[in-house]
């Protein structure tokens, strides 16, 4: 796992960290208290961000990590573009509102960090090395069935939902040109 800045590896560190596909409370308020109230300067450990609009939904993932949907929803819909868009995607699914996640996916398209996710998420599951590429629509209907009943695979679920936000964060961290 890339270091990020302190803060952030801290919540990566977290115990539970997005093991709930449908969480019902913030996992770690003493974790989630200082990232919603951090200045970007704390957030980053005093690194340089290049790109102040994407760096919002740095915040906004660190909360949705945190099991903060609520919090998270906000940063995602205020931001324009395709990795907000999948972002917001990711948290309707979540909440779960699987429509509307597929929405967002949708609108979002094809991303570039798609090709490692794919690769990641192929050693995970057997259905996901089946496809092409990575599939939004494909881990949100299986996410759904595990929400009517469906647990024989909730840990391979866990772990495509952690598996896509390492890979997304990253992407959107390299994004915002931080350094």
């Amino acid at each position: 796992m890339p270091s990020y800045s302190d803060p952030i590896d801290r919540v990566f560190r977290a115990e539970g960290l997005l093991l709930k596909l449908t969480p019902d409370d913030i996992l770690d308020r003493q974790l989630w208290r200082p990232i919603r109230d951090a200045d970007e300067s704390a957030l980053t450990s005093e690194q340089k961000v290049g790109d102040a609009q994407t760096f919002t939904l740095i915040r906004g993932a660190l909360l949705y990590a945190l099991d903060d949907l609520d919090g998270a929803h906000g940063f995602f819909q205020d931001v324009p573009g395709d990795l907000a868009g999948y972002w917001h995607g990711m948290l309707h699914r979540r909440e779960p509102d699987f429509e509307n996640a597929r929405y967002w996916f949708r609108r979002a398209g094809t991303l570039p960090f798609f090709d490692e996710l794919h690769s990641r998420a192929a050693k995970q599951s057997a259905d996901m090395a089946k496809q092409p590429g990575w599939d939004p629509y494909l881990f949100t209907g299986q996410c759904e069935q595990a929400r009517h009943g469906e647990t024989e695979s909730l840990s391979e679920l866990r772990d495509l939902q952690r598996a896509e936000f390492d890979v997304a964060f990253d992407y959107t961290w390299r994004q915002c040109r931080i350094g």
